[in-house]
């Protein structure tokens, strides 16, 4: 409850300040543009996108669910985060994966946590790229990335001390949390995360994931947002979408209500600021991405999920790859 009201207050804010700063009348200036035959590519791009996502998925699971179950799950975790506070819709995704593979949910939510690091360090690396080569490298620009950059070094880093370190690591977190006896606290929740990120960190397990992570972004939602900027008339070289994907990621990482709403506003106008282009178009973009990926993802995670039920209620089970 706490981090929905924190979440909300922050999206209320952003959603304040910009309707405060935007005339609606902005988007005026799409009448007549739209194009829809792109909204029609988009729902294509759409399941396209959750090709590599899936996939990387399914490696970080170890083949222990179908391709068509990491696909569904995937679409239905990510469309439901939409609507569903405090990231529900990973919960919901962990949920459809422990019944289909039977794996044990601390398990899961280990990989779901490396899953976030590796999305985390692709975007940086994005991010900076775009940056680079769009002639955007000054100081004021390249210290977010910076900041980003030193978590993700800090967390492989610790991931990798894991991996060498295991029990020496184990045993000096079991002798801290028995100083303010709290040791059950440690053994039942944190020990066993430790172990998984340890077993997972091995060359064969760790290098088909990675293989899917730019995949993931550059194949995936940048030509969402491309896909999206057609829609409405506005055209986008493949390295600004890149820049967008950078500052999209960033802005929801904020705590905010579902989907994003406000954040993901502000985010996405930062971004054209940072090329010169009118933050009046961004609002529109942005308003536009933001509807139509919250209609387009919403109604493909309830009507997936509804089949899963389906086919789970009569033990029924996707293909193996």
């Amino acid at each position: 409850m706490k981090k929905w009201i924190l979440g909300a207050t922050v999206s209320g804010i952003a959603i304040f300040f910009l309707l405060k700063n935007f005339d609606l009348k902005e988007f005026e200036r799409i009448k007549g543009n739209i194009r829809w035959e792109y909204f029609v590519l988009l729902i294509f791009t759409n399941l396209w996108s959750f090709i590599p996502f899936s996939l990387r998925w399914y490696f970080l699971l170890d083949k222990k669910i179908s391709l068509g179950a990491a696909y569904v799950s995937s679409i239905t975790g990510v469309g439901l985060n939409m609507v569903l506070p405090a990231r529900g819709g990973d919960v919901v995704r962990l949920l459809i994966n422990k019944k289909d593979s039977g794996l044990p949910l601390p398990n899961l939510v280990s990989k779901l946590f490396l899953e976030k690091v590796m999305d985390l360090g692709t975007v940086v690396i994005i991010g900076a790229a775009a940056l680079i080569f769009l002639g955007l490298g000054e100081s004021k620009n390249l210290s977010l990335i910076l900041i980003s950059g030193s978590v993700i070094v800090i967390m492989i880093l610790a991931l990798f001390a894991l991996r060498l370190f295991l029990e020496p690591i184990r045993n000096l977190f079991r002798k801290l949390f028995s100083l303010v006896n709290k040791q059950d606290l440690y053994e039942t929740k944190l020990d066993h995360h430790l172990v998984e990120f340890s077993d997972f960190l091995r060359g064969d397990k760790l290098i088909k994931p990675l293989l899917f992570c730019f995949p993931t972004w550059i194949l995936g939602y940048a030509v969402n947002y491309w896909v999206i900027g057609k829609l409405i008339g506005i055209d986008f070289t493949t390295l600004e979408c890149l820049l967008f994907i950078f500052v999209g990621a960033m802005g929801v990482a904020i705590p905010s209500a579902p989907s994003g709403i406000g954040v993901f506003h502000a985010s996405m106008i930062s971004g054209f600021i940072l090329l010169g282009r009118d933050p009046g178009e961004g609002f529109v973009y942005a308003t536009v991405a933001h509807l139509t990926q919250f209609v387009l993802l919403t109604i493909l995670a309830l009507v997936l999920y509804f089949v899963w039920t389906f086919n789970s209620k009569d033990n029924k089970n996707y293909p193996k790859a």
